[in-house]
């Protein structure tokens, strides 16, 4: 068996979804004769992490559809040894051992490398609340945390739910819950709902949450989950004053936001950084020369401010998997860095950003201006146009796109990769503002959004005296 071979070099990848995928197959490109084992702390790998919300609400009707690779593809098809419910505990980059947990079994074992890639992603933050010991409290991360939602909904026929947390993930499972009939309350302990966004956008999609019958608990957080004898919590209560009866509720959601998944590599000479994520060189190489790190668990490089930063997305970890895979067994490519771009759908509204936010440029001493605005999504001559709102952040001195952000119920995601390009390519609004967009009565205006909003940045520079 190709596995057993001592005098093969090892190659352990930790991590079986997008970034250790990718790693472990571009090492097997690049060396057929290699050991690749992966580990994966779960059940599952290769799966669509993003469209777990959608299984709870129905619109997938079979986990399996998220499924893209089985572990049988990559172990007859790619020689590829995938080893589930195997979770690294810690690590002896001395020694090159990583000690591992079999969660089957619940046994220890060392297992030897000589070229190791950290994809092990990340963690829900911890609440406070031992989630394991009840049984109406879920976490939502991976496909283990899903089938145990769908299953106790399922059973149980929920009418009431509390969501904690009011990111990304916590506002699809408010969706995802309210259109299966669930009563939601969305406890935040921010001000407004993503807090990542300008009020301006973010204001609309809060507007159209309460629209839906979501009550929003603003500036919030639970005080106590208290477990009746049956492991199942029926009220909370918070630390808002307002509130002065305790939130009923048949299930909670603990979804406020996540951390890099490093607690194994403590103790280490590995260098963490903002939200514990591995630092790593422009190679995505760790403080050892046979060490690589990528995907949720690693830092990258902001391109806008070219610090090393946490972006946790899904086209981070499968570029970083790929690079980290690849230089490892030979290669020579530098990730170039993010702009942290990402779109959302939720209740009809595309809600979309890259670059940094108005706050994070001033508070990194930009001198930078703010320019909002509403737009067209196509010509109004066409039936069904809809509303653009769009923030534009705009570094005064240089002219350069800081950041951008977007909601409309149309037209928003391939506008803000229009900026995400422009972002990456150091573009002005000058330059910007004169991009030969396509257009037709149907998917535009004849000045496209993005132009008319670079127009009006360049027309409020034009007031401004320096």
């Amino acid at each position: 068996m190709y596995f057993n071979s001592n005098e093969k070099e090892h190659i352990i990848v930790i991590g079986g979804n997008v970034s250790g995928l990718a790693a472990a197959s571009q090492a097997r490109r690049n060396t057929p004769d290699a050991e690749i084992t992966v580990l994966e702390s779960g059940n599952y790998i290769s799966y669509g992490t993003c469209g777990l919300p959608y299984f709870i609400s129905g619109i997938i009707d079979d986990i399996n559809k998220l499924f893209v690779y089985t572990p049988r593809f990559f172990e007859e098809e790619r020689k590829i040894k995938i080893l589930l419910n195997h979770k690294a505990i810690k690590l002896n980059p001395q020694k090159r051992e990583i000690f591992v947990q079999t969660l089957e079994s619940n046994l220890q074992k060392i297992l030897n490398y000589d070229k190791l890639v950290i994809c092990s992603g990340a963690v829900p933050f911890d609440l406070g609340i031992e989630v394991s010991r009840l049984n109406n409290v879920f976490f939502f991360r991976n496909v283990e945390d899903t089938l145990r939602l769908k299953d106790f909904i399922g059973k149980n026929i929920p009418k009431k739910a509390v969501v904690v947390g009011a990111g990304s993930i916590g506002l699809l499972m408010a969706e995802a819950l309210t259109k299966i009939g669930i009563k939601v309350t969305v406890v935040e302990k921010a001000q407004r709902i993503f807090s990542g966004f300008e009020d301006e956008i973010s204001a609309i999609l809060q507007k159209k949450l309460i629209a839906e019958g979501i009550d929003l608990m603003l500036g919030t957080r639970i005080a106590s989950a208290l477990p009746d004898d049956n492991g199942l919590v029926k009220s909370i209560s918070t630390n808002n004053e307002e509130t002065l009866n305790a939130i009923e509720t048949d299930l909670i959601i603990l979804s406020a936001g996540i951390r890099a998944n490093t607690d194994f590599v403590k103790g280490t000479s590995i260098e963490l950084g903002k939200s514990g994520a591995i630092k790593t060189s422009p190679k995505l190489q760790t403080a050892y020369s046979n060490i690589y790190a990528a995907g949720d668990c690693a830092c990258v490089k902001n391109i806008v401010t070219g610090k090393c930063d946490f972006i946790p997305t899904a086209n981070n970890a499968a570029k970083t998997g790929r690079i980290a895979g690849d230089n490892i067994t030979g290669g020579d490519i530098i990730f170039p860095g993010s702009a942290g771009t990402t779109v959302d759908q939720i209740f009809g509204f595309e809600i979309a950003k890259t670059g940094i936010s108005f706050v994070e440029a001033l508070d990194l001493n930009y001198n930078a201006v703010k320019i909002t605005g509403n737009y067209s999504s196509h010509a109004k001559v066409i039936p069904g146009t809809q509303t653009i709102t769009a923030a534009l952040i705009v570094d005064i001195k240089t002219r350069k796109i800081l950041g951008a952000q977007m909601i409309g119920k149309e037209g928003v995601a391939k506008r803000i990769d229009t900026f995400a390009t422009a972002i990456t390519c150091q573009m002005t609004i000058d330059d910007v503002y004169m991009l030969d967009l396509s257009y037709s009565p149907g998917t535009s205006t004849v000045w496209d959004p993005v132009n008319k909003i670079c127009g009006q940045a360049l027309l409020d520079l034009s007031k401004r005296r320096f």
